[in-house]
């Protein structure tokens, strides 16, 4: 019999935000470039709407994603990156969790769309 071992990103997941093997917290987000300005849309069970205030082109909305995302979650530069996705709409980003927890990361995220 094979064995199936499985990868950090495909093991059983809760919702958008949810702590991964290696200890880290996986972002699924479905970014909507070309807005007015940056900002949760809403945190949903299979991924997080985020507006993002710049165009879908060269990098510029990646960029503005990630430095949006920074200062919401207010972590640093490296504790934030992708993983995957960087040139579809729907990405996940890892966040080197430095202590903060799923429910706080949700709560942050929350916070930025009302």
């Amino acid at each position: 019999m094979a064995s199936k071992k499985a990868s950090d990103s495909t093991q059983a997941r809760e919702g958008a935000v949810f702590v991964r093997k290696d200890g880290n917290i996986e972002l699924r987000v479905r970014a909507k470039p070309g807005a007015k300005r940056s900002q949760v849309m809403e945190v949903g069970t299979e991924e997080i709407g985020i507006s993002i205030a710049a165009p879908p082109r060269d990098g510029e909305a990646n960029d503005e994603l990630i430095r949006h995302l920074r200062t919401v979650l207010n972590v640093s530069k490296s504790d934030l990156y992708f993983d995957k996705g960087a040139k579809s709409r729907s990405k996940i980003l890892i966040l080197a969790s430095k202590g903060l927890t799923v429910e706080q990361v949700v709560e942050k995220l929350k916070s930025d769309s009302s």
